[in-house]
């Protein structure tokens, strides 16, 4: 049926260009809702993820392959013409970009989990709200690693453009590039580098920020 066809190669192909799909919403996020944490996120894929792969490269360059689909932004070959460009996929830049961005939502997850870093004001927190916060930041946790674990087992098995070197450094070096990326927002004021918004959530009992209301209260 043309519409499932339609459909499927759609799907294949939003999958195909994952990582300028999330570049491209973190960007239009961080601009939108003026979020320094995006921002800094944005600026991680768009200069630290090409860099960090390319000097993966350098010691790698004979570790190429001529799968089209491992580009991230594939060439056309010319009509009639077959697709034989090197590329190397130590790591290849789709696995580099997915490992450095869940490594970030995965430090921030565990961030939320633990309490580490939380503003002042979110110290002597009620019970029920530090219990929303583990619970939330377990949920994450899981969601996170099922999604990263998924989408790289389906690029393997669906694209055959991936080997295990090539997905283990994205995973270790790229993987962990995102995480140090998150502290580095901290350093630089993005307050908390949460971008779930869940620790600026957390208020404590006396919080001078607490709504308040004015009571008439009239003289006898």
């Amino acid at each position: 049926m043309p519409l499932l066809a339609n459909t499927r190669a759609t799907i294949l192909l939003a999958f195909k260009a994952l990582p300028l799909l999330l570049i491209s919403f973190i960007g239009f996020l961080a601009i939108g809702l003026g979020n320094v944490s995006l921002f800094l996120l944005f600026l991680g894929h768009a200069i630290v993820v090409p860099v960090a792969t390319e000097i993966c490269h350098l010691g790698t360059s004979t570790l190429v392959t001529t799968n089209e689909i491992s580009q991230l932004v594939p060439l056309v070959p010319t009509t009639g013409a077959t697709y034989n460009s090197p590329t190397n996929i130590i790591p290849s830049y789709w696995m580099a970009h997915l490992s450095f961005f869940f490594g970030y939502i995965l430090t921030n997850a565990v961030t939320i989990y633990t309490g580490y870093g939380l503003p002042e004001r979110a110290k002597g927190a009620p019970n029920w709200a530090v219990d929303a916060r583990t619970t939330r930041g377990a949920t994450l946790i899981t969601t996170t690693l099922v999604l990263w674990f998924t989408f790289s087992w389906l690029r393997w098995y669906l694209t055959g453009a991936e080997s295990a070197g090539g997905m283990t450094v994205a995973f270790l070096l790229l993987g962990g590039l995102g995480s140090a990326w998150y502290f580095f927002a901290q350093l630089c004021g993005a307050r908390n580098a949460d971008i779930f918004g869940v620790s600026q959530q957390m208020l404590s009992q006396g919080d001078d920020t607490a709504p308040m209301t004015c009571v008439y209260n009239p003289k006898p």
